[in-house]
């Protein structure tokens, strides 16, 4: 008996790798199942209790949206998914249970959900005339408490109907966290009923630069305009919230703000009347400290924070130039009145101000990591973007810290190395180093970790005009540091997650979500030898197999085959073109590669 349940068991861990366990993020833990569920077999969902219908009525949009037929929501003791709350799980933990022809999904309301949501992907990664059938029990809990992502919507504006898309985006790989960038020098897209201008005013760019044509300067002649009304942004709030997703704003202060003095110039140092500017960068155009401009930012805040009802507020805080308030005759008073030492210590003292309202209020504040400089506030957490140092400083002084790293976790960077990726910021990217990363720093000792909340991935949007491009920068990096904050140090791996990845296109596709295949790109290492040059062919996969010519022609499923045992040698001026293919189709990018011979 022994023996056949390892016989089991083995089997069972075999078919998991390619099926029951496929989801993304990985589960925590998984053990064979003594039962075997078909997921086509599925027909039914239910609970006794009735808290958790919005849970399925969720889970069923999830299948319609996919083009799916949704789950006949009625009780049956065969071929259904059965919900039952277990309060003694925490908050994101579930549990699944393979039981006959049924599924038990036990867990609070956010663990069911997370629950649902692995069914969903089960239900849609698969390809055409196969099957996925489940063999394994799972017990599944997140390694972090904040799994975010980010996006701008100051820089281009993205309708409603795409933030909840993206909030589905974000659900579907279980992120908790939906940070929502709403000010900056180049847009308002909030309205705030005491203060219209903001919005009439704030919200309308009358062009945008055009590409990196800085100097000088060339602009594409193109009005930008667009803001959420307070009913909308409630209505997303309200969409999140039933996806387990807390909506995060971003009002920024006190630098990043000329959007808003376009506005009520009056809060400005030098009151001058200036556009919403037009070109990507920081503005020397920065809120004065003086007390009318700090009470005009409290209006503002009582009007967010009753609209979110977020822990957290973020008020930015980053990339503040000094200047103004250097030529400021109320900063500067302001500097000998409270002894500060110099504009960064006002910087300090303008964040506290801030600090101590939000708190007074029963919230928590958030910022980049320059709230750092001067000294934190008391209360405040900090996000950290220019590398990790900002977080550990926090960590440190045993504050909150939000790992943000521009190194892994911006997704405006570029992600593929091919020449027909689309205009990016900068930066590189892929998704094997998101895969990478740690949001626990080696220098932080096991007291100081505990103070790391998790991390996020950033969208910024100058180079993204229409939301099928944020779809294609963001996914599938986002997968990648969905698993990264799910798992912790239960990651299985790359080689495990980009064989899961092949079946997860599915879901996606089913969705409509527009995400890069870069993954499947050819990359080329090339060496010297002598007066000749060693090209290899590298790529993730050895499903399939690499194609390429060196005539310049694009390759074709006809075109001679790489062969990793003999690379290619280059004698003369060669241009190598390359790319991978699965039973005939190209997939990814093709990849050129020019070698030259020096004479």
């Amino acid at each position: 008996m022994r023996i056949l349940r390892l016989l089991i068991i083995v089997l069972s861990l075999s078919y998991n790798t390619l099926h029951a366990q496929s989801t993304i993020p990985f589960a925590q833990k998984s053990s064979a199942a003594f039962s075997k569920v078909s997921v086509d077999s599925l027909q039914y969902i239910y609970s006794e209790n009735d808290g958790l219908i919005e849970e399925i009525n969720t889970f069923n949009l999830f299948l319609k949206n996919a083009k799916h037929a949704e789950l006949v929501v009625k009780s049956s003791k065969q071929y259904a998914i059965v919900l039952l709350l277990n309060d003694n799980l925490n908050e994101e933990e579930y549990k699944i249970e393979l039981l006959g022809n049924n599924i038990l999904l036990s867990g609070k309301k956010s663990g069911i959900f997370y629950g649902l949501m692995s069914i969903f992907q089960w239900m849609t990664q698969a390809a055409d005339k196969q099957k996925i059938v489940l063999r394994n029990d799972i017990h599944d809990y997140p390694a972090f408490g904040w799994r975010g992502m980010h996006l701008d919507v100051s820089r281009h504006f993205f309708p409603t109907g795409f933030i909840k898309k993206y909030i589905d985006i974000l659900a579907m790989h279980k992120m908790n966290t939906f940070h929502w960038h709403l000010t900056d020098d180049q847009g308002w897209r909030i309205e705030i009923k005491k203060y219209p201008l903001l919005a009439q005013i704030g919200s309308k760019r009358r062009e945008t630069i055009f590409e990196k044509n800085f100097d000088p300067y060339i602009g594409d002649n193109r009005p930008v305009e667009g803001y959420y009304t307070q009913d909308q942004i409630a209505d997303v709030i309200k969409y999140a919230a039933l996806r387990h997703i807390t909506v995060v704003p971003e009002i920024e202060m006190p630098g990043h703000a000329q959007a808003a003095l376009a506005a009520y110039p009056e809060y400005s140092c030098n009151k001058e009347q200036k556009e919403v500017l037009t070109k990507w960068g920081v503005s020397e155009q920065v809120f004065c400290s003086d007390e009318k401009t700090i009470s005009f930012l409290k209006e503002i805040l009582d009007e967010v924070m009753a609209l979110f009802p977020s822990p957290y507020i973020h008020i930015g805080g980053d990339e503040v130039p000094k200047a103004s308030w250097k030529g400021c005759a109320v900063c500067q008073q302001n500097i000998k009145q409270h002894k500060l030492k110099d504009e960064h210590e006002l910087q300090s003292y303008f964040i506290r101000q801030m600090d101590d309202y939000i708190t007074s209020k029963g919230r928590k504040l958030i910022g980049w990591d320059e709230i750092l400089e001067g000294g934190l506030a008391d209360n405040a957490a900090v996000m950290s973007w220019r590398g990790e140092e900002g977080g550990i400083a926090a960590a440190k002084q045993k504050h909150k810290v939000v790992m943000s790293p521009g190194s892994h976790c911006y997704f405006d960077h570029y992600q593929s190395k091919s020449n027909t990726e689309p205009l990016a910021i900068g930066g590189f990217s892929p998704i094997e180093k998101v895969y990478s990363y740690n949001p626990l720093p080696a220098s932080l000792n096991e007291e100081e970790q505990k103070y790391i909340m998790g991390a996020q991935g950033n969208v910024w949007t100058e180079y993204m005009q229409v939301s099928s491009q944020v779809e294609y920068m963001a996914v599938p990096r986002i997968c990648a540091l969905a698993e990264v904050l799910w798992t912790g140090a239960q990651k299985p791996g790359f080689d495990s997650f980009k064989n899961r990845l092949r079946s997860h296109f599915n879901t996606l596709d089913s969705y409509q979500i527009l995400s890069a295949k870069t993954i499947f790109d050819v990359s080329a290492d090339s060496k010297k030898i002598g007066a000749k040059i060693e090209v290899k062919l590298l790529s993730h996969f050895n499903q399939g197999k690499i194609h390429y010519t060196l005539d310049g022609n694009a390759p074709t499923a006809a075109s001679t085959v790489y062969n990793a045992a003999k690379p290619i040698i280059v004698e003369k001026n060669t241009t190598v073109k390359a790319q991978y293919f699965e039973k005939g189709k190209p997939l990814g990018t093709m990849l050129t590669s020019e070698h030259f011979i020096k004479e």
